[in-house]
């Protein structure tokens, strides 16, 4: 199996599908056996210096970006932060202007005055982890014998056991694992002013695009730097020009060694969830449903964008980060399916439940708690799969559909937040609308294009009406789609032409009147806004559930802990699903044989860059500097026997979350940033597949390249610790 590695290693289990060797590890207290295992590939550490609660571990340098969207690590002793471009795309897009583009050109601060702060970024180290697991279980136990659990019962047990420890300077944060069969609680600390340093061109961040996405070989220099300012006493603070550079207690070193096949790696990081644990019913709802839905509409949706970006510079750059933020999974759900297929994943799960099902049979107790589990889920997600679909396509194409669709649903809401407050009318002017203007409309209107949104709006229109039977629309939308005659362009149009929402000078017109808030409900939009409404569906699920008399949130939990209690039972290690918190996962370097006959080395080279670069072509196109710097084979410190290393892959397991994450040796010295696993791996949420499941990562000399002989930032080389 590989594993995500809480930082809290507990003993471990497996199932027959996973080896237990390596993987997403808990890394608090180190299982001697899983211990053992990595010094005999080759891990050079103590466990300690992984991670203790007495600080000073590689740990203390690895952090989690904006709450776990990504991680990264310190590589320098004044704060000097590294993670993937991906990661920072966003801050880039935002700071780039069609005169500055710096997504296009990239950024570097030649000093510390020339770094910028982006606002709300943050960054989280985590600082102590402590079992609570018997304290939890008490509570939990209290409460429920005072009365029936309420909707919010868990937060009320966190803020229990939080309050209990609350005279520490760190945010708290209370962990279940494994559905509540065992509790940790995570003390953090968040820093809130994070500045950019550096970053690369996107052609060479994202060099080959969505076309080499989730693919293999690939050839991206994909990294970004920020670094970490706190106030005098190097505590977290607000952004302020008197704040300094985090003295860092453990940063990494960067190895400018390289590494050979077979060579032992690990990763620490953020890994957000998996579902390790998943029954087949709910894999095959997975499967047959919610993927080719997402896959579907949200290709459709990018077909448009992709289109108008393709037409100017300027309109690429307004739907960049939008278009990068839901390419990246729209593949994953495709190549999942794939994958599921391919390894024959159901048949794995399904023997997995005829080993639960004979261990709950062989024991009376076992049987009273649990003797239902697996009826009851295959019950229910058979019962509820038509509903499932209807409202995948509705949340697909309604909820995450147009953008100006998505103004128009904040418009409703802020109007209908005024009527309950019995405010009768606005105006511009007042401050509920200037909120709405500035922070909503008109950062929209700026970003993004009418007729690209017009003609998304169309695709999703189609999508819900072809797709989501009719008894779930609004009376109103109804009316209006019969008004056209069931032609949902035609109904687009009108909307389009007529609604306050879908054009800027409309919108700031109307706004600037001061008018009853009920106009606001007569825009002919708001017809549509009225049918999104989830309620219906999951009410509708709720009956069908209820009727079959199933608890399927009960089912799924007591599912995972009868898998748990088993594999504790039977002696074999286990490790809980990703969840955000820090986790460690080790393996080697190596090659992957995806196919019969097909074999992909584990290095890429400059050369690649070479052959695929396509002056015409956007996600093939380097930047003519980078190029001409890669064709003149200056490597300097960073070659190695005349090449230049772009990209490796391991065999650690990652995923979301994941993104930036230090890859390191057996020392703990830095060799690359994990960025993106290869296609053969993406059932790895499910399913760990032996032999194909890969991360692939930057070589951190690629990187070092790029900063000395393109950006010429010696300054930032001379910060970090590089070892020979």
């Amino acid at each position: 199996m590989k594993k995500l590695f809480t930082i809290a290693l507990v003993s471990l289990m497996t199932f027959s599908y996973l080896r237990a060797d390596e993987g997403m590890w808990l890394v608090k207290m180190l299982d001697k056996q899983f211990y053992s295992h990595m010094k005999s590939k080759g891990l050079k550490l103590k466990a300690g210096e992984l991670y203790n609660n007495e600080r000073g571990a590689l740990s203390d340098a690895i952090i989690a970006i904006d709450g776990g969207s990504c991680s990264g690590s310190i590589i320098s002793a004044e704060g000097l932060m590294i993670t993937n471009h991906h990661c920072a795309y966003g801050d880039i897009h935002a700071l780039s202007t069609p005169e500055k583009n710096y997504l296009e050109d990239g950024f570097w601060a030649m000093n510390k005055e020339q770094e910028v702060n982006i606002k709300g970024k943050t960054v989280t180290f985590l600082r102590k982890i402590i079992d609570v697991t018997e304290e939890t279980k008490a509570v939990i136990d209290s409460l429920d014998n005072a009365g029936p659990r309420g909707l919010f019962f868990m937060n009320k047990v966190s803020g229990i056991l939080e309050g209990r420890y609350k005279g520490t300077p760190y945010e708290l944060f209370l962990s279940s694992l494994w559905r509540g069969s065992k509790y940790y609680l995570y003390f953090y600390e968040t820093y809130k002013d994070v500045r950019l340093v550096g970053a690369p061109p996107v052609s060479v961040g994202a060099f080959g695009g969505e076309t080499d996405n989730w693919g293999w070989p690939q050839h991206k220099g994909d990294f970004a730097i920020y670094r970490v300012y706190a106030d005098k006493d190097g505590k977290p603070a607000d952004y302020s020009a008197d704040n300094v550079p985090l003295n860092a207690g453990r940063y990494l070193k960067v190895s400018a060694k390289g590494y050979k096949k077979d060579d032992f790696s690990m990763i620490l990081g953020y890994p957000g969830t998996t579902n390790r644990y998943m029954s087949s019913f709910e894999m095959k709802e997975k499967f047959d449903i919610l993927n080719p839905i997402s896959y579907s509409v949200r290709r459709a949706k990018l077909d448009v964008w992709e289109k108008y970006m393709e037409m100017d510079p300027a309109i690429r750059l307004k739907y960049a980060d939008k278009y990068f933020g839901i390419s990246n999974y729209t593949d994953y759900a495709k190549w999942e399916n794939i994958c599921l297929e391919r390894y024959k994943v159901e048949d794995v799960l399904k023997e997995r439940e005829r080993e639960l099902a004979q261990w709950i049979a062989a024991d009376s107790e076992r049987s009273r708690k649990y003797g239902n589990v697996l009826e009851d889920l295959e019950k229910a997600y058979r019962l509820k799969a038509e509903i499932t679909r209807h409202r995948e396509f509705f949340r697909e194409s309604m909820v995450r559909g147009a953008e100006y669709i998505g103004l128009a649903q904040r418009v409703n809401g802020t109007m209908s937040s005024l009527k309950r407050k019995k405010i009768d009318s606005v105006k511009l002017g007042d401050k509920v609308l200037e909120e709405l203007v500035n922070v909503n409309a008109m950062p929209l209107f700026r970003g993004s294009v009418a007729d690209a949104d017009r003609e998304v709006f169309k695709k999703m229109l189609n999508f819900y009406v072809k797709e989501v039977p009719s008894s779930f629309f609004w009376v109103g939308f109804s009316e209006m789609l019969a008004s056209f005659d069931g032609n949902t362009d035609k109904l687009a149009d009108y909307i389009y032409d007529n609604s306050i929402v879908t054009d800027s000078t409309r919108f700031k017109n109307f706004l600037s009147v001061r008018r009853p808030v009920d106009d606001y409900f007569n825009d002919p939009v708001m017809k549509i806004v009225e049918t999104i409404r989830i309620r219906d569906y999951n009410q509708t699920e709720d009956k069908i559930l209820d009727d079959a008399k199933i608890n399927l949130s009960a089912a799924r939990g007591n599912y995972v802990r009868a898998m748990y209690e088993m594999e504790i039972e039977k002696g074999r290690l286990n490790y809980p699903d990703a969840n955000s918190t820090m986790r460690l996962t080790y393996g080697e370097v190596g090659p992957i044989e995806p196919a019969d006959a097909v074999y992909y080395h584990y290095q890429t080279t400059s050369k690649g860059i070479e052959e695929k670069n396509k002056p015409k072509d956007y996600e093939f196109a380097m930047k003519p500097g980078v190029l001409d710097l890669l064709k003149k084979g200056d490597w300097g410190r960073w070659g190695e026997k005349g090449k230049l290393y772009i990209n490796f892959m391991t065999d650690n397991d990652i995923t979301g979350g994941n993104s930036g994450s230090a890859v390191m040796n057996s020392k703990g010295e830095l060799i690359g940033l994990a960025f993106d696993g290869n296609r053969e791996s993406m059932s790895g949420d499910i399913y760990f597949q032996e032999g194909y499941c890969k991360t692939v990562a930057v070589d951190i000399r690629y990187v070092l390249w790029v900063i000395d002989k393109y950006a010429n930032a010696q300054h930032l080389i001379d910060e970090m610790t590089i070892v020979y």
